[in-house]
């Protein structure tokens, strides 16, 4: 007998995970830190080899937002979003229902989300990336937590498959050349200027770049959310205390000195090797050690989040994991605004660590923020918009949302 479809309930406030909130509200951090070097142009002037105003420390912490967090705080959202994956999947499971008619619906959503965010604000976005490597993940939800771990060579072969069309619409302009246009279009241009601009630079600049690069990168971390919440690390860390200190230590270790050395420094000094196969086996070992940063970081949040201070301390950052979503296209609109010609017009100009002390105050006024929200409501804006639509349209109100409305309405009342 086939299993009843029928869409799993939303995760009531009560049976959210603190952990889980945690990381992702961090992680949303590492990534506007990571972005403002984009929104203001910082980062493409630095592939272009055209100055950029740095300011005091801009180059400094330029290269420590590199080597810290580039990369790697997506990558700790990829593995929330996949422990995600896995937690809707199990919660269908356990009541005789098919995960995939929701899921699918979920990414589709998160896709328009994605696609409106790319085309329309800013098209470094990486919500239609999660929905396409969500896709890819769905047929290994139901392995074991060490089978799952075999589906990364398959994630990483269709994501080269993917990547294979895309690649042929890159432009062959220089790096100089294209972010003279971003000057003109999004320092100088207004909102329509810089709309038109965006769709030729998605398709044939960032498209490719984002199809090549970031599923390739991202993939295996969805699998790697998946198995840490089939293995119980994500939902009871304080059970795996031991193992979680045994990554801690060897993957931030190793992923801090392969992301520190300077990768021209590590070519010269391997290239001077007589064995090829030695060469290469350096090369890949310090690549693929890179990402590992982003396992110990995963592991040291979780170690200090089993000591009662640093749960009080780092708890106040959960709201906001709450709210990543929303959150998450704020600081495209606060950003642009504050960078594009539609705006302030500061693309171009704005010295980097001046660029990015006010990613860090951002953050901060959106870590208020979002406490604040909810406070008074049980959820984020553009998540409620987002489970609607999942649940079967604006209209139809879930079950356990509705509980969650009423359960905000009592605490109000007393």
């Amino acid at each position: 007998m086939p299993a009843k479809v029928v869409s799993p309930d939303p995760v009531a406030r009560s049976e959210r995970l603190l952990q889980l909130d945690v990381l992702r509200g961090l992680a949303l951090f590492g990534v506007l830190l990571v972005n403002i070097g984009y929104f203001c142009g910082a980062d493409l002037a630095r592939q272009a080899g055209v100055a950029y105003p740095l300011g005091d420390f801009g180059g400094l912490a330029g290269d420590l937002v590199r080597v810290l967090l580039e990369n790697k705080a997506a990558a700790l959202l990829s593995i929330l979003f996949g422990a995600g994956l896995a937690i809707q999947a199990d919660r269908a499971s356990d009541k005789g229902q098919s995960p995939w008619p929701f899921a699918l619906r979920r990414s589709a959503v998160l896709a328009l989300l994605g696609s409106a965010h790319t085309f329309l604000l800013w098209n470094v976005d990486i919500l239609l990336d999660y929905a396409l490597i969500s896709l890819m993940v769905l047929p290994f939800l139901r392995l074991s937590a060490g089978r799952v771990l075999w589906a990364i060579p398959v994630v990483l072969i269709v994501s080269a498959v993917i990547a294979g069309p895309m690649l042929a619409l890159a432009t062959d302009l220089p790096p100089a050349q294209i972010y003279t246009l971003g000057l003109e279009h999004y320092g100088q241009g207004g909102w329509l200027d810089a709309l038109q601009y965006r769709w030729w630079e998605t398709l044939h600049v960032i498209g490719p770049m984002r199809i090549a690069n970031r599923l390739v990168i991202l993939a295996p971390f969805f699998i790697v959310g998946v198995a840490a919440w089939k293995s119980g690390w994500l939902s009871a860390p304080d059970a795996h205390r031991r193992r979680l200190r045994q990554v801690f230590v060897l993957c931030f270790s190793l992923g801090l000195v392969a992301n520190a050395v300077p990768q021209e420094a590590l070519h010269a000094w391997v290239n001077q090797l007589a064995l090829q196969p030695l060469r290469v086996l350096i090369k890949a070992t310090f690549f693929f050690a890179k990402f590992a940063l982003t396992l110990g970081y995963a592991a040291g949040i979780l170690l200090l989040l089993q000591r009662s201070r640093w749960r009080v301390w780092l708890g106040v950052f959960a709201p906001l994991g709450r709210m990543a979503l929303t959150q998450y296209l704020l600081q495209s609109l606060v950003c642009t605004w504050i960078f594009y010609g539609f705006g302030l017009g500061q693309y171009g100009r704005m010295p980097l660590d001046l660029a990015l002390a006010l990613g860090v105050l951002l953050f901060a006024m959106q870590v208020i923020s979002s406490r604040w929200w909810l406070a008074r409501f049980s959820i984020g804006p553009v998540e409620w918009l987002w489970r609607r639509l999942s649940y079967g349209g604006i209209r139809q109100r879930p079950p356990a949302l509705a509980a969650a409305g009423a359960e905000t309405e009592q605490a109000r009342s007393r």
